[in-house]
């Protein structure tokens, strides 16, 4: 049997012992059983050609607990560890085994480095600078093999394509992978030049010569699993090694994921991990999962979270039930791996997005008041439950109204955006940004200590202030003051956010643009260091 063969051999033998072994847990015949065992051995031969290890165990395991059963003549006194026995064992057959990502995989996805290919064109090196001031590194290219190498040798974020479509040579030879999404750029807007953009693959089409922002926006269009901020699924699956393999099918796709194999310890994983969507098997032995989804349900803050039901189960009436719950979706196992990513993915990016809508600000996209005060709660908790530090940020843009006086209300929505872009990019995954209200921003950062969350702002603040706002009526620069407190020694987070305002009108007192700090160490302001 050639190599090529063999997973196809395998799926078909799955779904043959899937068949089989459902007739046989509804009705215990020993015909049945036998036939059940012939197509064991056939996995067993056939998997041992492919060198699938981790099945040929699980299977020797369900030929053990077969023989065990024939030999009594008689039903199965385990009817649930037959069935979590076959799942094991017909999952593991039908999804081949993942690919397990390099932590240089994971490097490449995160960087800021893009690529511009700009031919003959001149590019604006004022471009450049400002794009190194939201922490991205445009490398410009003009000879199309050095393009391309440099396309075999990085991932960047992004390739910028610089075309008029007037029918130029391809720049890359037929068949060759893109390893990052293409946007292009082009002096021309109209509805030929932008199909031609489609149909060579653009995911995003800018204006010639490019504006800072129109590029910054333009960069999170083709990305739809934010890099930073990936699709989070909990996997509620009593059989580690099932819940291992989807876990590593997920993982494959950027998608996170979190294992738990007891239900008794759901709700404390959800709170912590905060999913956007959880993969339940439906029977455990500790409660089943229609049990445990009731118990989620009940949760004010869990109930919207989609749940989709793993199961051998196939009788439409118990499905139906499930979805009465409040259930989202289910899937029937063994589930191949495109079903999974594409269920698991369309659903949890749905959720995420019309969360944001509830917890967002609608300006900048930052989260509201309201879920920054929340979350806010959650993660103070946290910090004293565990001795770990944690900084509370706030943040005012200095003179605002001049800006909205001299340079019209729209110039003032325009920097509070671009302030909101630029801390989510120099910020990590883990912290907290909020709009306050107005102009005033609030940071949460944890696990960090007042100096490192004093030099992380100043450098910030000085980058900032070398940003060039646009205007009708010309650019201009703009600055930020900010106070900062860390938690050590506060008792409450009413008092950790007035701590921290007080930082900040101190900052304005000092004569704005700066960062002032409080700590329980030094038990006095601290003025900015050089």
């Amino acid at each position: 049997m050639s190599a090529q063969s063999i997973p196809q051999t395998l799926l078909g033998l799955s779904q043959e012992m899937d068949h089989v072994g459902r007739q046989l847990l509804d009705r215990w015949d020993p015909e049945l059983a036998r036939r059940f065992t012939a197509l064991s051995q056939c996995l067993q031969g056939v998997a041992e050609q492919g060198g699938a290890d981790e099945l040929l165990r699980a299977n020797d395991e369900l030929a053990a607990q077969l023989r065990a059963w024939l030999k009594r003549r008689r039903a199965p006194d385990d009817i649930l560890g037959l069935r979590q026995q076959l799942s094991l064992v017909t999952q593991l057959a039908s999804m081949p085994a993942p690919v397990k990502q390099t932590a240089s995989a994971v490097t490449l996805r995160q960087n800021h480095r893009l690529f511009l290919w700009a031919g003959e064109r001149e590019v604006d090196h004022y471009l450049v600078e400002q794009l190194a001031c939201f922490g991205y590194q445009m490398d410009v290219f003009r000879d199309a093999l050095l393009l391309q190498q440099a396309l075999r040798q990085h991932t960047p974020g992004a390739l910028v394509v610089y075309s008029d479509f007037m029918g130029e040579a391809s720049l890359f030879p037929p068949g060759m992978p893109m390893p990052c999404p293409v946007l292009y750029a082009s002096p021309r807007r109209d509805f030929e030049a932008r199909l031609k953009a489609v149909r060579s693959g653009g995911q995003g089409f800018l204006a010639w010569p490019m504006q800072v922002r129109e590029l910054l926006d333009a960069l999170v269009l083709p990305q739809q699993q934010d890099r930073r901020n990936p699709l989070r699924v909990l996997l509620i699956e009593d059989m580690g090694s099932l819940a291992g393999l989807y876990s590593a099918v997920l993982n494959q796709h950027g998608i996170l994921t979190e294992e738990v194999t007891r239900p008794s310890r759901a709700l404390e994983a959800i709170e912590r991990f905060r999913p956007d969507l959880i993969l339940m098997d439906m029977y455990m032995p500790e409660c089943d999962g229609k049990e445990l989804a009731r118990i989620i349900r009940q949760q004010g803050l869990m109930d919207g979270i989609p749940i989709i039901f793993l199961s051998m189960e196939k009788r439409q009436d118990i499905q139906l039930d499930t979805l009465a719950l409040g259930v989202d979706g289910y899937l029937t196992k063994p589930v191949s791996s495109d079903e999974l990513v594409v269920t698991v993915t369309t659903r949890a990016r749905r959720y995420r997005k019309l969360r944001s809508y509830i917890s967002t600000d609608s300006l900048t996209g930052l989260l509201n008041h309201t879920h920054l005060f929340a979350r806010l709660e959650y993660e103070f908790a946290r910090a004293q439950r565990e001795r770990v530090p944690l900084v509370m940020v706030m943040l005012d843009l200095d003179h605002f109204k001049r800006i909205n006086d001299n340079y019209g209300h729209q110039a003032g929505d325009e920097v509070l955006v671009n302030l909101a872009r630029f801390l989510r990019e120099r910020l990590r995954r883990s912290d907290l940004i909020g709009r306050y209200g107005g102009e005033e921003f609030a940071l949460v950062l944890p696990g960090m200590t007042v100096d490192q969350a004093y030099r992380l702002l100043e450098a910030i603040r000085g980058d900032f202030e070398l940003l060039d706002q646009q205007s009708p009526r010309g650019r201009f620069r703009q600055t930020f003051s900010a106070g900062l407190c860390g938690a050590e020694g506060v008792t409450d987070v009413v008092a950790l956010v007035q701590r921290a305002d007080a930082m900040l009108y101190r900052a304005k007192e000092l004569g704005r643009n700066l960062v002032v700090a409080w700590s329980a160490d030094a038990g006095a302001y601290l003025p900015p260091q050089p």
